[in-house]
Protein backbone atom coordinates (compact mmCIF):
# COMPACT_ATOMS: atom_id res chain seq x y z
CA UNK A 1 0.00 0.00 0.00
CA UNK A 2 1.51 3.37 -0.97
CA UNK A 3 2.35 5.91 1.67
CA UNK A 4 -0.25 8.70 1.50
CA UNK A 5 2.34 11.27 2.60
CA UNK A 6 4.49 10.52 -0.46
CA UNK A 7 1.57 10.49 -2.93
CA UNK A 8 0.62 13.55 -5.03
CA UNK A 9 -2.66 15.23 -4.16
CA UNK A 10 -5.63 14.75 -6.44
CA UNK A 11 -8.08 17.27 -7.88
CA UNK A 12 -11.68 16.80 -6.73
CA UNK A 13 -14.21 16.03 -9.49
CA UNK A 14 -11.38 15.61 -12.04
CA UNK A 15 -9.31 12.81 -10.51
CA UNK A 16 -12.07 11.61 -8.22
CA UNK A 17 -15.63 12.23 -7.07
CA UNK A 18 -15.86 12.35 -3.23
CA UNK A 19 -17.39 9.49 -1.31
CA UNK A 20 -21.06 9.89 -0.42
CA UNK A 21 -23.76 7.77 1.12
CA UNK A 22 -25.81 6.91 -1.95
CA UNK A 23 -27.76 3.82 -1.04
CA UNK A 24 -29.64 3.59 2.26
CA UNK A 25 -32.70 1.59 1.21
CA UNK A 26 -33.26 -1.86 2.64
CA UNK A 27 -30.56 -3.55 4.67
CA UNK A 28 -27.64 -3.05 2.26
CA UNK A 29 -26.29 0.47 2.60
CA UNK A 30 -23.56 1.59 0.22
CA UNK A 31 -20.98 4.36 0.12
CA UNK A 32 -20.11 5.35 -3.44
CA UNK A 33 -17.16 7.26 -4.91
CA UNK A 34 -15.49 7.44 -8.30
CA UNK A 35 -11.83 7.52 -9.32
CA UNK A 36 -10.19 8.20 -12.64
CA UNK A 37 -8.75 5.05 -14.16
CA UNK A 38 -4.97 5.58 -14.38
CA UNK A 39 -3.86 6.51 -17.91
CA UNK A 40 -7.38 7.30 -19.11
CA UNK A 41 -10.05 9.96 -18.77
CA UNK A 42 -12.64 7.45 -17.63
CA UNK A 43 -13.97 7.23 -14.11
CA UNK A 44 -14.69 4.01 -12.29
CA UNK A 45 -17.36 3.69 -9.61
CA UNK A 46 -16.47 2.09 -6.28
CA UNK A 47 -18.95 0.93 -3.68
CA UNK A 48 -18.30 0.17 -0.02
CA UNK A 49 -20.86 -1.71 2.04
CA UNK A 50 -21.80 -0.19 5.42
CA UNK A 51 -21.83 -2.71 8.26
CA UNK A 52 -25.24 -3.50 9.74
CA UNK A 53 -25.99 -2.04 13.16
CA UNK A 54 -28.95 -2.25 15.52
CA UNK A 55 -29.46 1.52 15.40
CA UNK A 56 -29.98 3.29 12.05
CA UNK A 57 -28.67 6.48 13.64
CA UNK A 58 -25.40 4.83 14.66
CA UNK A 59 -25.10 3.24 11.25
CA UNK A 60 -25.51 6.63 9.56
CA UNK A 61 -22.85 8.20 11.81
CA UNK A 62 -20.55 5.28 11.06
CA UNK A 63 -21.12 5.68 7.30
CA UNK A 64 -20.39 9.42 7.44
CA UNK A 65 -17.11 8.78 9.22
CA UNK A 66 -16.09 6.30 6.53
CA UNK A 67 -16.85 8.92 3.89
CA UNK A 68 -14.66 11.46 5.68
CA UNK A 69 -11.74 9.04 5.92
CA UNK A 70 -12.04 7.91 2.29
CA UNK A 71 -12.12 11.52 1.11
CA UNK A 72 -9.06 12.40 3.20
CA UNK A 73 -7.16 9.62 1.49
CA UNK A 74 -8.43 10.56 -1.96
CA UNK A 75 -7.33 14.16 -1.37
CA UNK A 76 -3.84 13.00 -0.37
CA UNK A 77 -3.52 11.05 -3.62
CA UNK A 78 -4.62 7.56 -2.63
CA UNK A 79 -5.79 5.39 -5.50
CA UNK A 80 -7.96 2.30 -4.93
CA UNK A 81 -6.56 0.81 -8.16
CA UNK A 82 -3.20 0.24 -6.44
CA UNK A 83 -4.74 -2.04 -3.85
CA UNK A 84 -6.44 -5.36 -3.60
CA UNK A 85 -7.65 -4.87 -0.03
CA UNK A 86 -11.28 -5.15 1.02
CA UNK A 87 -11.19 -1.88 2.99
CA UNK A 88 -10.47 -3.53 6.33
CA UNK A 89 -9.12 -0.21 7.58
CA UNK A 90 -12.67 1.15 7.61
CA UNK A 91 -13.92 -1.52 9.96
CA UNK A 92 -14.59 -0.83 13.62
CA UNK A 93 -11.53 -0.96 15.86
CA UNK A 94 -13.70 -2.62 18.51
CA UNK A 95 -14.39 -5.57 16.19
CA UNK A 96 -10.76 -5.79 15.10
CA UNK A 97 -9.64 -5.97 18.74
CA UNK A 98 -12.03 -8.87 19.35
CA UNK A 99 -10.65 -10.65 16.30
CA UNK A 100 -7.05 -10.19 17.41
CA UNK A 101 -7.91 -11.43 20.90
CA UNK A 102 -9.47 -14.57 19.41
CA UNK A 103 -6.28 -15.08 17.38
CA UNK A 104 -4.14 -14.71 20.50
CA UNK A 105 -6.28 -17.28 22.31
CA UNK A 106 -5.89 -19.73 19.44
CA UNK A 107 -2.11 -19.18 19.39
CA UNK A 108 -1.94 -19.93 23.12
CA UNK A 109 -4.04 -23.08 22.62
CA UNK A 110 -1.60 -24.29 19.96
CA UNK A 111 1.42 -23.52 22.10
CA UNK A 112 2.63 -20.62 19.94
CA UNK A 113 1.99 -18.05 22.69
CA UNK A 114 2.85 -18.25 26.38
CA UNK A 115 -0.02 -18.07 28.87
CA UNK A 116 1.46 -14.96 30.60
CA UNK A 117 1.65 -13.22 27.22
CA UNK A 118 -1.99 -14.05 26.49
CA UNK A 119 -2.94 -12.71 29.92
CA UNK A 120 -1.06 -9.45 29.23
CA UNK A 121 -2.56 -9.03 25.74
CA UNK A 122 -6.05 -9.73 27.09
CA UNK A 123 -5.58 -7.09 29.77
CA UNK A 124 -4.30 -4.50 27.26
CA UNK A 125 -7.21 -5.11 24.88
CA UNK A 126 -9.68 -4.86 27.76
CA UNK A 127 -8.18 -1.54 28.88
CA UNK A 128 -8.15 -0.12 25.35
CA UNK A 129 -11.79 -1.09 24.76
CA UNK A 130 -12.73 0.43 28.10
CA UNK A 131 -11.03 3.68 27.10
CA UNK A 132 -12.88 3.69 23.76
CA UNK A 133 -16.19 3.19 25.56
CA UNK A 134 -15.49 5.93 28.12
CA UNK A 135 -14.53 8.36 25.34
CA UNK A 136 -17.66 7.48 23.33
CA UNK A 137 -15.49 6.06 20.57
CA UNK A 138 -17.08 2.63 20.14
CA UNK A 139 -17.50 3.46 16.43
CA UNK A 140 -13.85 4.41 15.94
CA UNK A 141 -12.37 3.04 12.73
CA UNK A 142 -9.17 1.03 12.46
CA UNK A 143 -7.69 3.72 10.20
CA UNK A 144 -7.96 6.16 13.11
CA UNK A 145 -5.57 4.11 15.25
CA UNK A 146 -2.81 6.67 14.74
CA UNK A 147 -0.13 8.51 16.66
CA UNK A 148 -2.47 11.31 17.91
CA UNK A 149 -5.01 8.81 19.27
CA UNK A 150 -2.43 6.59 20.98
CA UNK A 151 -0.65 9.64 22.42
CA UNK A 152 -3.89 10.75 24.08
CA UNK A 153 -4.51 7.22 25.31
CA UNK A 154 -1.05 7.08 26.92
CA UNK A 155 -1.58 10.50 28.49
CA UNK A 156 -4.79 9.13 30.01
CA UNK A 157 -2.87 6.17 31.43
CA UNK A 158 -0.10 8.39 32.83
CA UNK A 159 -2.02 11.40 34.14
CA UNK A 160 -5.55 10.17 34.81
CA UNK A 161 -4.77 6.65 35.98
CA UNK A 162 -1.45 7.79 37.53
CA UNK A 163 0.57 4.85 36.24
CA UNK A 164 4.37 4.76 36.37
CA UNK A 165 6.53 5.51 33.31
CA UNK A 166 7.42 1.83 33.11
CA UNK A 167 3.74 0.86 32.97
CA UNK A 168 3.03 3.52 30.34
CA UNK A 169 5.90 2.18 28.25
CA UNK A 170 4.38 -1.29 28.50
CA UNK A 171 1.13 0.13 27.11
CA UNK A 172 3.10 1.80 24.33
CA UNK A 173 4.88 -1.45 23.49
CA UNK A 174 1.55 -3.23 23.12
CA UNK A 175 0.13 -0.43 20.93
CA UNK A 176 3.18 -0.67 18.69
CA UNK A 177 2.76 -4.43 18.42
CA UNK A 178 -0.95 -4.05 17.72
CA UNK A 179 -0.29 -1.46 14.99
CA UNK A 180 2.26 -3.78 13.38
CA UNK A 181 -0.31 -6.59 13.29
CA UNK A 182 -2.93 -4.22 11.87
CA UNK A 183 -0.61 -3.15 9.05
CA UNK A 184 0.27 -6.78 8.27
CA UNK A 185 -3.43 -7.66 8.05
CA UNK A 186 -4.38 -4.48 6.14
CA UNK A 187 -6.35 -2.88 8.96
CA UNK A 188 -3.95 0.09 8.82
CA UNK A 189 -2.19 1.68 5.82
CA UNK A 190 0.91 2.70 7.81
CA UNK A 191 2.19 2.38 11.35
CA UNK A 192 2.69 5.81 12.92
CA UNK A 193 2.83 4.51 16.51
CA UNK A 194 6.57 3.83 16.18
CA UNK A 195 7.14 7.60 16.21
CA UNK A 196 5.96 7.88 19.82
CA UNK A 197 8.91 8.02 22.18
CA UNK A 198 8.80 6.05 25.46
CA UNK A 199 8.93 7.85 28.78
CA UNK A 200 12.16 8.00 30.73
CA UNK A 201 12.04 5.37 33.45
CA UNK A 202 13.52 5.57 36.89
CA UNK A 203 16.08 3.16 38.23
CA UNK A 204 15.16 -0.45 38.79
CA UNK A 205 13.41 -0.75 42.12
CA UNK A 206 14.85 -4.17 42.95
CA UNK A 207 17.83 -4.32 45.27
CA UNK A 208 20.45 -6.90 46.06
CA UNK A 209 19.50 -8.59 49.35
CA UNK A 210 22.13 -7.99 52.01
CA UNK A 211 23.76 -10.89 53.88
CA UNK A 212 22.00 -10.26 57.19
CA UNK A 213 18.54 -10.26 55.59
CA UNK A 214 19.31 -13.41 53.63
CA UNK A 215 20.23 -15.19 56.85
CA UNK A 216 16.96 -14.06 58.46
CA UNK A 217 14.98 -15.27 55.42
CA UNK A 218 16.75 -18.63 55.45
CA UNK A 219 16.22 -19.25 59.16
CA UNK A 220 12.58 -18.16 59.08
CA UNK A 221 11.64 -20.34 56.11
CA UNK A 222 13.64 -23.32 57.37
CA UNK A 223 11.59 -23.24 60.57
CA UNK A 224 8.15 -22.31 59.20
CA UNK A 225 7.92 -22.93 55.44
CA UNK A 226 10.65 -25.29 54.13
CA UNK A 227 8.83 -25.84 50.80
CA UNK A 228 8.96 -22.13 50.04
CA UNK A 229 12.60 -22.13 51.12
CA UNK A 230 13.37 -24.67 48.37
CA UNK A 231 11.51 -22.44 45.90
CA UNK A 232 13.57 -19.41 46.94
CA UNK A 233 16.85 -21.31 46.89
CA UNK A 234 16.12 -22.58 43.37
CA UNK A 235 15.72 -19.00 42.19
CA UNK A 236 18.83 -17.84 44.05
CA UNK A 237 21.11 -20.65 42.82
CA UNK A 238 19.63 -21.52 39.41
CA UNK A 239 18.10 -18.16 38.32
CA UNK A 240 14.89 -19.85 37.19
CA UNK A 241 12.03 -17.42 36.62
CA UNK A 242 8.89 -17.53 38.71
CA UNK A 243 6.53 -18.62 35.91
CA UNK A 244 9.01 -21.29 34.79
CA UNK A 245 9.17 -22.59 38.37
CA UNK A 246 5.42 -23.20 38.36
CA UNK A 247 5.70 -25.37 35.23
CA UNK A 248 8.76 -27.44 36.14
CA UNK A 249 8.12 -31.12 36.79
CA UNK A 250 10.05 -33.53 38.98
CA UNK A 251 11.38 -35.31 35.88
CA UNK A 252 13.16 -32.11 34.85
CA UNK A 253 15.35 -32.28 37.96
CA UNK A 254 18.26 -34.65 37.33
CA UNK A 255 20.25 -34.60 40.51
CA UNK A 256 22.63 -37.38 39.43
CA UNK A 257 23.92 -34.99 36.77
CA UNK A 258 23.33 -31.93 39.02
CA UNK A 259 21.23 -30.17 36.37
CA UNK A 260 17.68 -28.95 35.82
CA UNK A 261 16.29 -29.18 32.30
CA UNK A 262 14.17 -26.18 31.34
CA UNK A 263 12.29 -27.32 28.20
CA UNK A 264 11.30 -24.92 25.44
CA UNK A 265 7.63 -25.45 26.27
CA UNK A 266 8.03 -23.58 29.56
CA UNK A 267 11.13 -21.47 28.95
CA UNK A 268 10.64 -17.73 28.46
CA UNK A 269 12.97 -17.71 25.45
CA UNK A 270 11.30 -20.81 23.92
CA UNK A 271 14.57 -22.74 23.94
CA UNK A 272 15.62 -25.98 25.61
CA UNK A 273 18.13 -25.07 28.31
CA UNK A 274 20.05 -26.70 31.14
CA UNK A 275 21.05 -24.99 34.37
CA UNK A 276 23.52 -26.31 36.88
CA UNK A 277 22.38 -27.24 40.38
CA UNK A 278 25.12 -26.10 42.81
CA UNK A 279 26.05 -28.69 45.42
CA UNK A 280 24.68 -26.42 48.18
CA UNK A 281 21.17 -26.80 46.73
CA UNK A 282 21.20 -30.56 46.06
CA UNK A 283 20.31 -31.73 49.63
CA UNK A 284 17.25 -29.48 49.70
CA UNK A 285 16.01 -30.72 46.33
CA UNK A 286 16.63 -34.36 47.32
CA UNK A 287 14.46 -33.92 50.40
CA UNK A 288 11.85 -31.92 48.46
CA UNK A 289 11.18 -34.51 45.71
CA UNK A 290 11.51 -37.60 47.92
CA UNK A 291 8.61 -39.98 47.09
CA UNK A 292 7.23 -37.76 44.30
CA UNK A 293 6.12 -39.05 40.88
CA UNK A 294 8.19 -38.04 37.89
CA UNK A 295 5.23 -36.28 36.27
CA UNK A 296 4.39 -34.30 39.40
CA UNK A 297 4.92 -30.55 39.25
CA UNK A 298 7.96 -29.57 41.28
CA UNK A 299 5.86 -26.96 43.11
CA UNK A 300 2.15 -27.69 43.26
CA UNK A 301 -0.92 -26.02 44.70
CA UNK A 302 -0.50 -28.27 47.76
CA UNK A 303 1.54 -25.65 49.64
CA UNK A 304 4.40 -25.97 47.11
CA UNK A 305 4.85 -29.72 47.65
CA UNK A 306 5.30 -31.81 44.47
CA UNK A 307 1.86 -32.63 43.11
CA UNK A 308 -0.49 -33.05 40.15
CA UNK A 309 -1.67 -29.43 39.88
CA UNK A 310 0.81 -26.63 39.28
CA UNK A 311 0.92 -23.73 41.71
CA UNK A 312 -0.11 -20.31 40.37
CA UNK A 313 2.66 -17.67 40.12
CA UNK A 314 0.61 -15.31 42.30
CA UNK A 315 0.80 -17.75 45.21
CA UNK A 316 4.60 -17.46 45.20
CA UNK A 317 4.40 -13.66 45.18
CA UNK A 318 1.88 -13.76 48.02
CA UNK A 319 4.19 -15.96 50.10
CA UNK A 320 7.02 -13.49 49.57
CA UNK A 321 4.80 -10.56 50.60
CA UNK A 322 3.76 -12.46 53.72
CA UNK A 323 7.41 -13.12 54.54
CA UNK A 324 8.28 -9.44 54.06
CA UNK A 325 5.56 -8.34 56.47
CA UNK A 326 6.72 -10.83 59.07
CA UNK A 327 10.43 -9.99 58.90
CA UNK A 328 9.99 -6.32 58.05
CA UNK A 329 12.57 -6.14 55.27
CA UNK A 330 12.48 -3.46 52.54
CA UNK A 331 9.94 -3.51 49.71
CA UNK A 332 12.81 -3.15 47.25
CA UNK A 333 13.79 -6.68 48.29
CA UNK A 334 11.46 -8.38 45.83
CA UNK A 335 11.16 -12.06 44.96
CA UNK A 336 13.21 -11.54 41.81
CA UNK A 337 15.88 -9.93 43.99
CA UNK A 338 16.88 -13.50 44.84
CA UNK A 339 17.92 -14.02 41.23
CA UNK A 340 19.66 -10.63 41.04
CA UNK A 341 21.52 -11.36 44.27
CA UNK A 342 22.65 -14.81 43.12
CA UNK A 343 24.01 -13.44 39.85
CA UNK A 344 25.81 -10.58 41.59
CA UNK A 345 27.35 -12.92 44.16
CA UNK A 346 28.82 -15.06 41.36
CA UNK A 347 30.46 -11.96 39.90
CA UNK A 348 31.92 -11.13 43.30
CA UNK A 349 33.33 -14.67 43.50
CA UNK A 350 35.20 -14.13 40.23
CA UNK A 351 33.11 -16.54 38.10
CA UNK A 352 33.62 -15.79 34.37
CA UNK A 353 30.85 -13.71 32.80
CA UNK A 354 30.22 -16.27 30.05
CA UNK A 355 29.43 -18.96 32.63
CA UNK A 356 27.08 -16.66 34.52
CA UNK A 357 25.36 -15.79 31.24
CA UNK A 358 24.74 -19.46 30.48
CA UNK A 359 23.43 -20.17 33.99
CA UNK A 360 21.10 -17.15 33.80
CA UNK A 361 20.12 -18.07 30.20
CA UNK A 362 20.60 -14.54 28.95
CA UNK A 363 20.51 -14.25 25.16
CA UNK A 364 23.10 -11.44 25.21
CA UNK A 365 26.11 -11.12 27.48
CA UNK A 366 25.45 -7.38 27.84
CA UNK A 367 22.36 -8.28 29.89
CA UNK A 368 24.51 -10.33 32.23
CA UNK A 369 27.05 -7.53 32.55
CA UNK A 370 24.35 -5.23 33.94
CA UNK A 371 24.59 -7.25 37.16
CA UNK A 372 28.30 -6.52 37.54
CA UNK A 373 28.73 -4.92 40.99
CA UNK A 374 30.31 -1.47 41.09
CA UNK A 375 33.53 -1.12 43.06
CA UNK A 376 33.55 2.02 45.22
CA UNK A 377 36.85 1.17 46.91
CA UNK A 378 40.39 0.79 45.69
CA UNK A 379 40.83 -2.06 43.23
CA UNK A 380 43.91 -3.93 44.47
CA UNK A 381 44.47 -5.63 41.11
CA UNK A 382 44.73 -2.32 39.27
CA UNK A 383 46.67 -0.77 42.17
CA UNK A 384 49.36 -3.46 41.93
CA UNK A 385 49.34 -3.86 38.13
CA UNK A 386 52.63 -1.94 37.69
CA UNK A 387 51.30 0.07 34.76
CA UNK A 388 53.95 2.50 33.53
CA UNK A 389 53.86 5.43 31.10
Amino acid sequence: MPNPKNSPSRIPFIDYEPAEIKETTGTNWRIVFRCRIPGTNKMKRFRHRVKKMASARDRLRYAKRICVEINKKLERGWSPFAEESSYKEYRLLFSALDKFLANFQEMERRGDLRAPSLKAYTSHIKMLKQYLANQDKENMLCVEFTKPFVSKYLEHVYYDKKRSPRTVNNYLAFCRYLATLMVDREYLPINTITKIQPLTEGKKIREIIDDETRVKIFNELLATNPRFLVCCLTVYYCFIRRTELTKLQVKHVQLAQAVINVPATISKNKKDDIVTVPKSLIPYLVDHIKGANQNDYLFSNRHLMPGETAVQPKYISDQWAKLRRKLGFKETYQFYSLKDTGITKLFMMGIPTIKIRDQARHYDITITEKYTPRNFNRDDTIFSAGLDF
